[in-house]
This record gives structure tokens, C-alpha cells and sequence, in this order.
């Protein structure tokens, strides 16, 4: 693709301001970002909870903030999206799936009155 297709937003910006701003093609977003970064992250959520119980929470917040961000920037990415719509539709369903399976786990967790996933 020549950086002539590319809108001015995917030229410009770089980095987490271009993540956030969904200036990563959706595939990067949804399945790097997504899948295999969101799989590294659970499993550093789930090891610093385990070796270190006092950072339970610590790593609670960094995964609830990861996924905010993915969130975010997989919706806009695929706002940008120019390919079949319904690669579009389901970026943005797993958007909405994910955001109320973590709200489901916390609210569960809080009845508990337990950090979620800390053993």
C-alpha cells in the first residue's frame, strides 16, 4: 500500500498516541494487540498477583487500563476500516463482548469482595 492511501491521521501519527488514535491497520489492533497482547498481559496479571500478593490490585489496574486502551483503539481502528464491513462489525461486537465480560467479572468479584483473578 503507498503512503498516498493511507489518510493523513496513518501518516502522521506513531506510537500509543497512534494506537489510541486508531492509526494501526485492524488486524495489527485486533489480533497483536488484542489476542497476542492481551494473552501476555493476563499472564503478567496472573504472575505478578501470584509472586507478589501485596500487587494484587497493581495488576488488576494495569490490566483494566490495557484493556481500555485496546478497546479504544480497536473501535477506532475499525471505524477506519476500508475492507468488508462485517470484519468492521465484528471488531466492534468484540469490543462491546469484552467490555461487558470484564464489567460482569468485576462487578462479581466485588459481591465477593475479592480482587478478581488473585487466587
Amino acid at each position: 500500500m503507498s503512503s498516498k492511501a493511507l489518510p493523513k491521521a496513518r501518516q502522521n501519527a506513531t506510537g500509543l498516541t497512534g494506537y489510541l488514535a486508531g492509526n494501526y491497520p485492524l488486524r495489527t489492533v485486533f489480533w497483536g494487540f488484542g489476542l497476542g497482547g492481551g494473552t501476555a498481559c493476563i499472564l503478567a496479571m496472573y504472575a505478578l498477583a501470584t509472586h507478589l500478593p501485596y500487587m494484587q490490585a497493581t495488576a488488576w489496574q494495569f490490566g483494566l487500563l490495557y484493556a481500555c486502551g485496546w478497546w479504544r483503539a480497536t473501535w477506532k481502528s475499525a471505524g477506519q476500516y476500508a475492507g468488508p464491513p462485517v470484519w468492521q462489525r465484528g471488531a466492534k461486537a468484540a469490543v462491546v463482548v469484552t467490555a461487558v465480560l470484564l464489567m460482569g467479572v468485576t462487578v462479581y468479584a466485588s459481591r465477593l469482595n475479592r480482587i478478581p483473578f488473585s487466587g
